[in-house]
């Protein structure tokens, strides 16, 4: 089975755009895999659900302001129970400037 890709952006901001789409597939009886945060301008979300809930998950982060594309590898949904990995890529839209984290230095 394919992987379910899903494409979407935002102008909320990243921590609380982040927690909308966690708390949205835990409520839909899915969970989160794995998380990829590239600097403040994009997460890569990998997570698992049912596929019949996409179009609910859709819709609730439409409601939150985040844009999602239609659901790319998805394909017929004969049986609405199967679980599905899927990757959400969530760009943020904003003028901060780029995150910086500060590397502390090893003594060596």
């Amino acid at each position: 089975m394919a992987i379910v890709m899903l494409t979407a952006f935002t102008r909320v901001e990243r921590k609380a755009a982040t927690s909308n789409v966690f708390d949205t597939v835990n409520r839909l009886g899915g969970w989160i895999d794995d998380v990829h945060m590239y600097s403040n301008l994009m997460n890569t979300i990998r997570m698992t659900l049912q596929a019949g809930a996409f179009g609910a998950l859709v819709e609730a982060l439409e409601e939150g302001g985040i844009s999602v594309g239609p659901p790319e590898g998805l394909g017929d949904v004969s049986d609405p129970a199967i679980e599905r990995m899927a990757t959400l890529q969530l760009t943020f839209v904003h003028d901060e400037p780029d995150l910086t984290r500060e590397v502390p230095s090893i003594p060596g």
